[in-house]
């Protein structure tokens, strides 16, 4: 048996989040269809992160074991004709057969805003437009104190399932790009919805609702109702999943991001 690693990008608006699920269509469920009308027979894969609905991917990584040696080429091409237009595996690699995705994995995400009195109708699927003007330096104030390992509770969804909320956020950072408001959230693990409630917060920050620091004391609180609203999900994208000794790794705690440009794709 043999270990393939895929990295595969997709639009999440019309699926109902990564995993499968019984009350709508998936992407992993999409995934496993291609991969076994390819191979021609059953497969089952493990995603490195179980994004929610709606919520995109440029660089979410796909294990799975198969018993063909096939070319590492014929796995890219092959999926890619058999999948629908929205989904769409750019890389593949071996690995060890006992591989698991999620351990050791860190995920960067990317949350984006169009801060605009007018939103963008090419954008509106990947874009939160908010239309009161936004502090972007009280955001980037506000974000420092969610920086390091915390107690996030007040940063979940109240139906996560985590009995543990204790998480490290290893780098939080605010780009702007005209109406454009780009956030890059580095870390170990995240909680369910728990980027998302944190962009929110900060918008929350960014509007005048509070002070930058009193991020802090909601994080002391370690109570939902305390926290900002759970920004949509169709601004949220995952933009890579990393492992020890990754080049991307290189930039967790400084340094350049990496080039998400897509004509690289």
């Amino acid at each position: 048996m043999l270990g393939r690693l895929l990295t595969v990008a997709y639009d999440g608006t019309r699926y109902c989040g990564f995993q499968f699920q019984i009350n709508g269509l998936t992407v992993q469920e999409v995934l496993e269809d291609a991969l076994g009308r390819l191979e021609k027979q059953p497969l089952r894969i493990k995603g490195a992160s179980r994004t929610d609905s709606g919520v995109h991917a440029i660089g979410q990584r796909v294990f799975f074991i198969t018993s063909h040696d096939l070319p590492d080429k014929a796995y890219m091409m092959g999926c890619n004709a058999l999948l629908p237009p929205d989904v769409a595996v750019l890389d593949v690699k071996r690995v060890p057969e006992d591989f698991n995705p999620r351990f050791t994995a860190g995920k960067i995400y990317r949350y984006t805003i169009r801060n605009s009195r007018v939103r963008d109708p090419l954008q509106v699927s990947s874009q939160w437009t908010v239309y009161r003007p936004l502090d972007v330096e009280a955001m980037r104030k506000a974000a420092s104190h969610l920086v390091g390992t915390h107690d996030f509770s007040a940063f979940q969804a109240a139906d996560c399932e985590r009995e543990n909320a204790v998480r490290t956020v290893l780098r939080l950072e605010i780009q702007q790009h005209g109406a454009r408001i780009d956030f890059l959230v580095a870390g170990t693990a995240f909680l369910k919805n728990m980027v998302r409630i944190m962009v929110g917060t900060l918008v929350d920050a960014g509007a005048g609702r509070f002070s930058p620091d009193d991020v802090s004391v909601i994080l002391e609180k370690r109570d939902r109702t305390a926290a900002g609203v759970t920004a949509p999900a169709a601004g949220l994208c995952l933009m890579n999943v990393f492992y020890p000794g990754d080049a991307t790794s290189a930039c967790l705690r400084e340094g350049p991001w990496p080039d998400w440009n897509h004509e690289t794709i």
